[in-house]
C-alpha cells in the first residue's frame, strides 16, 4: 500500500473528515480508492466513521458495492454494531436484503433489537 493510499485509510478509520477532503482537494477519488479488496466506505463503515460516511456517499461512493470478501458498507456497520451508520445507509438505499459471506441474512446476524427492527 503506497504512503498516500495509507493516509487516506487512516483517515478514514479515524473520522478526520477534513483531512479527507484534503485529499480529494489533491486529487484522491475516495470514491474507488481500494486497499486490500476494500473500499474507502467499507473503512469508514466499519469504524463507525459517520460524518465521513456522509462525506463519501455525497461524493458518489458505492453504497452497495462489497469488499473481496463480499461485505458491504452495511454489512460492515452491522457486524460492528454502528446503529448511526446503519440507519443512515438504509436511508441512502443500501440493500438490506444482502447476504452474508456464510449465507446468513443481514437480518440474522444483527445483534441489537433496534438494528434487527431497521433490517426487516
Amino acid at each position: 500500500m503506497s504512503d498516500a493510499n495509507y493516509n487516506v485509510i487512516w483517515a478514514i478509520k479515524n473520522g478526520d473528515v477534513e483531512a479527507v477532503k484534503n485529499f480529494v482537494e489533491q486529487g484522491i477519488d475516495v470514491t474507488k480508492l481500494e486497499v486490500a479488496g476494500r473500499r474507502a466506505i467499507h473503512f469508514a463503515a466499519d469504524c463507525g466513521q459517520l460524518e465521513v460516511l456522509e462525506f463519501l456517499i455525497r461524493l458518489g461512493a458505492e453504497i452497495n458495492v462489497p469488499d473481496i470478501h463480499g461485505y458491504t458498507a452495511l454489512l460492515s456497520a452491522i457486524y460492528e454494531g454502528h446503529l448511526d451508520c446503519v440507519k443512515f445507509l438504509l436511508s441512502k438505499g443500501a440493500n438490506k436484503t444482502g447476504k452474508c459471506p456464510d449465507g446468513m441474512s443481514y437480518l440474522e446476524v444483527a445483534e441489537s433489537p433496534e438494528m434487527k427492527e431497521l433490517l426487516k
